[in-house]
């Protein structure tokens, strides 16, 4: 039974396979003397260069496509700059009257204090990855200048309680700490604005050190 083992993966192959076959076969005696083999090569190599044509058109749609979607990018940009301008005029002719602004069929923006931070909340412990290892993690809230932890091995008696250790992130991997033991963590926001200088401490957690 006759085959093509050639790679006709790609379009681009089917195209070179078909056109390289078509013109060897031209050659053989039995192409020559096979009107049927000859009407199926000729349906085939039609069938390739309609695949070539289509490519093509592929390729030029895709480019079209391409530029089409960068210029959506750039009005969108454009659109956006546009509309700021829109609310900044508007802003400045209503010289800070909600009402003027709702009338305009804007919404209004209203700026309130925030007052002192809370303790931070979703505090959870885990063993951490190696011994004597723990991963402590909590919800962010409104924190941005970092958190304080402290660990206990009694936390009604002070004089286990640790040092404050800081953390620029939501969570902090404590290590050297004593191996299985059960700890008990805490932790605390950093609150310029708070006379103490940061927020009240979360309920204390029991965590398994690794």
């Amino acid at each position: 039974m006759a085959t093509i083992k050639r790679s006709t993966r790609t379009d681009a192959e089917k195209v070179t396979v078909t056109s390289d076959i078509s013109q060897a076969m031209q050659t053989s005696p039995d192409y020559v003397a096979s009107a049927a083999l000859q009407t199926a090569v000729k349906a085939w190599s039609a069938e390739a260069t309609s695949i070539g044509t289509q490519v093509s058109v592929v390729a030029g749609l895709r480019a079209q496509l391409k530029t089409a979607v960068a210029k959506l990018a750039s009005l969108r940009c454009d659109w956006q700059v546009a509309k700021m301008q829109v609310t900044s005029i508007a802003t400045s002719v209503c010289a800070g009257s909600p009402d003027r602004v709702k009338a305009l069929n804007l919404d209004v923006i209203v700026h309130a204090r925030i007052g002192a931070l809370a303790a931070p909340i979703g505090f959870t412990g885990t063993p951490g990855t190696g011994n004597g290892q723990v991963e402590l993690a909590w919800t962010k809230g409104n924190a941005s200048h970092g958190w304080l932890v402290q660990y206990a091995t009694d936390p009604s008696n002070a004089t286990t309680v640790s040092a404050s250790i800081p953390s620029t992130k939501r969570k902090i991997t404590l290590s050297g700490l004593p191996h299985s033991a059960n700890l008990s963590f805490r932790v605390a926001a950093i609150d310029p604005t708070s006379a103490t200088g940061m927020s009240p401490w979360s309920a204390w957690i029991t965590a398994t050190v690794r």
